[in-house]
């Protein structure tokens, strides 16, 4: 009996695997929702920034055989670890940079080239969540803003993805959720995190600004970049930071970006002379 054949019994005789594959299930359908919303996979129509995802998951298949070839050669150790947990590196900076859309795509293509079947396991599925999710919350707080913020949703992702799929995951392969089959499930995994929450922590946010440009999710603001923001509100497209200095930019929003430019850069001429001189009161 395959996995999809024992699914429904699963569903209504195991309360633990049922609210976990929900949990996940919700988690999913909001990050799914909310790429479908900011159309964040419409970046990939730009062949600049299509190679710099690709060059991802390159760079994320790359470390993973060269964590396969060490494995072989010295065995199972930390540093192995170590060369396989660097393979979210790459594809958790491109998701945060463009979303939970890209977040999935990047790791089907993973799991397509890791896979040996047709289909890939339930382990790459429950990782195309955590990058969906990954993405998602990297609307807000985004790290194009805040340099914690890139590490911080890494570590939140994780911990919901494999908190709900993960779960149920391992639910449905050992029939019980115990400590010691939670910290085999997840042993493998928590160095490769915590050395991408820390390579993300050195990665400013002008790096995302500057790298990944025309981000559908990229905050509004001085952050955003000024070719994502021509067709929402050309002020910002002239000058983003004119609505936060400049008076006039809420006073008056009709005048032409040109006059308040020029009232900007214009240095008030001085006074003719004799205005200074003081004038004697008259009879």
């Amino acid at each position: 009996m395959t996995a999809f054949q024992r699914l429904p019994d699963a569903i209504r005789h195991d309360p633990v695997f049922t609210y976990a594959l929900l949990a996940a299930a919700l988690l999913a359908l909001v990050s799914l929702a909310t790429s479908v919303a900011r159309r964040d996979v419409a970046v990939l129509a730009r062949p600049r920034i299509l190679l710099r995802i690709v060059g991802a998951v390159l760079a994320a298949f790359a470390l993973a055989y060269l964590s396969a070839l060490l494995a072989q050669a010295f065995g199972p150790s930390a540093l192995t670890r170590t060369v396989a947990g660097l393979e979210r590196f790459p594809l958790a900076l491109v998701t945060l940079a463009y979303g939970p859309g890209i977040g999935v795509v990047v790791a089907a293509l993973v799991a397509g080239l890791q896979a040996n079947g047709w289909l890939p396991g339930w382990q790459q599925a429950v990782f195309a969540l955590e990058l969906a999710v990954l993405g998602w919350l990297a609307i807000y707080p985004s790290p194009r803003s805040s340099r914690w913020a890139g590490p911080a949703n890494v570590v939140l992702a994780y911990a919901l993805a494999w908190g709900t799929g993960g779960l149920a995951l391992l639910e449905a392969r050992t029939g019980a959720v115990t400590p010691a089959a939670l910290w085999a499930q997840q042993r493998p995994a928590l160095l490769g995190v915590a050395v991408s929450a820390l390579l993300l922590a050195l990665v400013p946010p002008a790096a995302y600004r500057r790298a990944f440009p025309q981000s559908r999710i990229a905050p509004a603001g001085p952050g955003r970049d000024p070719r994502e923001a021509v067709a929402a509100d050309p002020w910002d497209a002239a000058d983003p930071g004119l609505r936060a200095r400049d008076p006039m930019k809420l006073t008056y929003p009709d005048l032409p970006r040109a006059m308040v430019r020029g009232r900007r850069h214009r240095e008030l001429e001085p006074l003719p002379r004799y205005l200074d001189e003081d004038v004697p009161d008259g009879d």
